[in-house]
């Protein structure tokens, strides 16, 4: 079975079920003996993301008529996880891809741009990144500097800078964000673009602990022209209705990690011996175990709600928030408890531990730190209260 609990399967459809039996079998295929060559050589392959858009990988949440899977996001979120549990930064790449990079224009492009970017960004002809992040902009999307300035003929034209971008140097096709002007309360306005990746200007991979095989890019925009992804000023509101999707793609690539990592521990405990026994007979090193696997199922289960939700057609920010925090920290944990657990060996870049104890820390960063996640909940459970108690100051 893909997953140990039957518990998530009882949700799916019997295509999706079906779906996962196929992803199963790419996943031993075509990534799981190739992740530590992929992790040496910091490269993942083009022909893999294109045997990726073939098998449906590309296209997993996307509707039937433009040329996806349109499965749930419970299936989405077990074929994320069960390719982490090989290869981090090749889950992370699919999280992005599905989640922002098609879903942002799924949603809100016009009808002329979807025929335009479907089915090719999702059959693996195009790569798609996402570009938000700049040196001074992240969760604080405030800080965004990159602008866009409508020219007289109608097109757009993109100057700016954009750092850690996920598979930006590698992709054909790119959404970016950029500052088009002020609204009436005097706040910047965000629009979202649709550009030529063969028109930014390269500055480097960036060198990451963690993902390596993932190319996390930094890049310049100088005059390039872009189309507008949906109405001018509703970028920003698109990008955090993308990330609470994006969110529970990390939830899912940080349980794969932290079971990956905690399966290779449970073999190094049942054939390692010291003092003249295996080391599962160790009380220590068994209660490690134990932790582990009472986080990653509390993870799995707060990720399952928001999943539930999202087929119900109800919003699920908070709960996205719940689940990415949880599990990236837990996933953060059980990885490091599964490398103490393996020792020296562990230790070791010969062993798929140590890079998934690496890999597994990216997720307590992207997609919203665990900061972002706590002020998320913080300021969400106090209003709530406010609300409830009759302390709520009036709007100014």
């Amino acid at each position: 079975m893909l997953h140990p609990h039957s518990l998530y399967f009882d949700h799916l459809k019997p295509a999706e079920l079906e779906f996962l039996k196929k992803a199963t079998a790419f996943v031993a295929t075509e990534i799981a003996p190739f992740a530590d060559e992929w992790e040496e050589n910091e490269e993942l392959p083009r022909a893999l993301f294109t045997k990726a858009g073939q098998a449906g990988l590309m296209g997993m949440l996307a509707p039937k008529a433009v040329g996806g899977q349109e499965l749930s996001m419970l299936c989405f979120c077990l074929v994320i996880e069960e390719i982490a549990r090989h290869c981090g930064a090749f889950a992370m790449n699919l999280a992005a891809h599905n989640a922002l990079c098609v879903g942002h224009p799924l949603g809100y492009a016009s009808e002329e741009l979807k025929k335009k970017m479907f089915p090719s960004i999702l059959n693996g002809d195009w790569m798609v990144a996402w570009a938000l992040t700049e040196p001074n902009a992240g969760s604080d999307t405030g800080g965004v500097e990159t602008t866009a300035t409508l020219l007289p003929d109608g097109r757009w034209e993109i100057n700016g800078h954009k750092t850690y971008i996920t598979m930006a140097l590698h992709s054909d096709r790119m959404v970016v964000m950029a500052v088009t002007g002020v609204d009436a309360r005097g706040k910047k306005e965000f629009s979202a673009f649709w550009i030529e990746s063969k028109d930014i200007e390269p500055v480097r991979k960036v060198p990451t602990s963690g993902v390596r095989a993932s190319n996390t890019s930094e890049f310049f925009l100088k005059q390039v022209k872009g189309e507008l992804v949906g109405e001018r000023g509703k970028g920003q509101h698109a990008a955090l209705a993308c990330l609470d999707s994006g969110r529970l793609g990390i939830a899912a690539m940080a349980i794969g990690l932290g079971r990956g990592a905690v399966e290779l521990a449970k073999q190094r405990l049942l054939t390692r011996k010291q003092f003249g026994k295996r080391l599962a007979e160790f009380q220590a090193l068994q209660f490690k175990l134990a932790d582990c696997e009472v986080e990653l199922r509390a993870a799995e289960a707060l990720l399952l709600q928001p999943c539930v939700m999202h087929a119900r057609g109800q919003k699920f920010t908070m709960e996205a928030s719940y689940a990415k925090l949880y599990a990236s920290e837990a996933s953060s944990r059980a990885c490091n408890r599964a490398l103490q657990v393996c020792g020296g060996w562990g230790y070791t870049r010969d062993t798929a531990v140590e890079r998934m104890w690496r890999d597994a820390r990216l997720t307590e960063i992207g997609e919203g730190s665990s900061e972002i996640q706590r002020l998320i909940i913080s300021r969400a459970v106090l209003r709530e209260a406010e609300e409830k108690y009759g302390l709520a100051e009036p709007k100014k």
